[in-house]
C-alpha cells in the first residue's frame, strides 16, 4: 500500500512517501523531512533549515512573506505547554510560533532527532 503524506510545499498536493518531485509541479522534495499546515502559515523541516510561509489573516492564501531559519542557528528551542507555541532564538531575536497540537506533536518528534544527527 502506497501512503500519500508527502505535502508539496509549492503546490499543496499529496505525493508518495518516496518521491523525490513533486508529481504535479515537479518541485526537488528529496530534502523534506517534515512539512506542517496550519492557520497562520506553512512550516517546511529540510535537514538544514526550518521554513515559514506565512498566510493571510483567514489562513486561506499565502503572502508571500517566506521566512527561512538556518537549523545551525536556531538555539533555546522550547516546544510550548500547555498552549502550543514553538519558541526558539534566532539573529538575537525570540520567536514563538502559534501550532496545532498534532502539528508539535509531529515536530517535537522529528526536529530534536535532526539536529542531534546535523553535524552543522
Amino acid at each position: 500500500m502506497v501512503l500519500f503524506t508527502l505535502i508539496c510545499p509549492e503546490c499543496g498536493v499529496a505525493n508518495p512517501d518516496n518521491s523525490l518531485n513533486c508529481m504535479v509541479c515537479e518541485r526537488d522534495l528529496s530534502n523534506i523531512v517534515l512539512f506542517l499546515e496550519d492557520d497562520s502559515f506553512d512550516l517546511e523541516l529540510t535537514s538544514e533549515c526550518l521554513i515559514e510561509y506565512r498566510k493571510n489573516f483567514w489562513g486561506t492564501d499565502r503572502t508571500g512573506k517566506v521566512i527561512i531559519y538556518p537549523l545551525c542557528e536556531i538555539t533555546n528551542i522550547e516546544y510550548g505547554s500547555p498552549i502550543t507555541r514553538f519558541k526558539f532564538d534566532y539573529n538575537g531575536e525570540r520567536h514563538v510560533i502559534p501550532l496545532k497540537k498534532e502539528n508539535m506533536k509531529r515536530l517535537k518528534e522529528v526536529l530534536p532527532k535532526l539536529i542531534a544527527n546535523n553535524p552543522y
